[in-house]
């Protein structure tokens, strides 16, 4: 793997096993620039969605690493230190994928184009889908999240609704708590409301654990 330039691990991962990462945005290219991202602030705030790296670069160097890590491998992960969303080839990737091995595709995401059908088409052919939803409210949203300025979270809730209706893999939301910005009451309210509507598979709760590059702190074990 020493030679590989879009494709990490396999890394041991809570939620989906063996997992090999599929970095395929430039480094902190994002639709977000959240306060708990342990990578730093986003250099790159857009939602142009286009092919950041090339295709059959990424492809290349799966196929190269299949015929050894096969076996010791539970899922591929789209992943990485951007919103793998952004890249217009994703869903062609997805497909390619789906070609050359069985091991189940997962896509890990903020959600936040999930509102437009091209983002959502792309993402059908994906075994396991975990897009992440930090707040409901906007004050709170525009806190934690720090969008680009196009984005609203009525636009992302509602895009994550419309994606679980047609999606017939695994959806499974995951929120991220910080202390001080979305854990009060009334936005707790919110986001249980947002995700009866969404309707998820599996809700996953989390706080700040990796250390993040700014000054924010996780809520308490017993508060989740």
């Amino acid at each position: 793997m020493s030679n590989m330039s879009h494709l990490f691990g396999p890394v041991p991962s809570r939620r989906l096993g063996r997992s090999l990462g599929l970095d395929i945005t430039p480094y902190k290219t994002c639709t977000f620039d959240c306060v708990y991202c342990q990578l730093g602030r986003t250099t790159n705030k857009t939602v142009q969605r286009q092919e950041y790296i090339a295709k059959d670069s990424i492809l290349c160097e799966l196929r190269e690493f299949l015929p050894e890590g096969e076996a010791d491998t539970d899922y591929i992960t789209f992943a990485g230190s951007g919103e793998p969303t952004l890249h217009s080839g994703i869903g062609e990737i997805i497909d390619a994928i789906k070609t050359m091995t069985d091991i189940p595709v997962a896509v890990i995401t903020n959600g936040s184009l999930l509102f437009r059908e091209d983002v959502r088409d792309d993402l059908l052919n994906a075994d396991v889908v975990l897009p992440s939803l930090d707040a409901a409210t906007t004050s709170v949203f525009r806190a934690v999240d720090r969008p680009h300025e196009s984005l609203s979270v009525d636009q992302i809730i509602e895009g994550l609704r419309m994606f679980r209706e047609v999606f017939e893999g695994e959806f499974w939301l995951e929120i991220m708590f910080v202390r001080g910005i979305n854990d009060g009451t009334d936005e707790i309210a919110a986001l249980s409301d947002a995700i009866s509507a969404i309707d998820p598979d599996r809700v996953q709760l989390n706080t700040v654990v990796r250390p993040p590059r700014e000054d924010v702190a996780p809520v308490e074990e017993d508060e989740m």
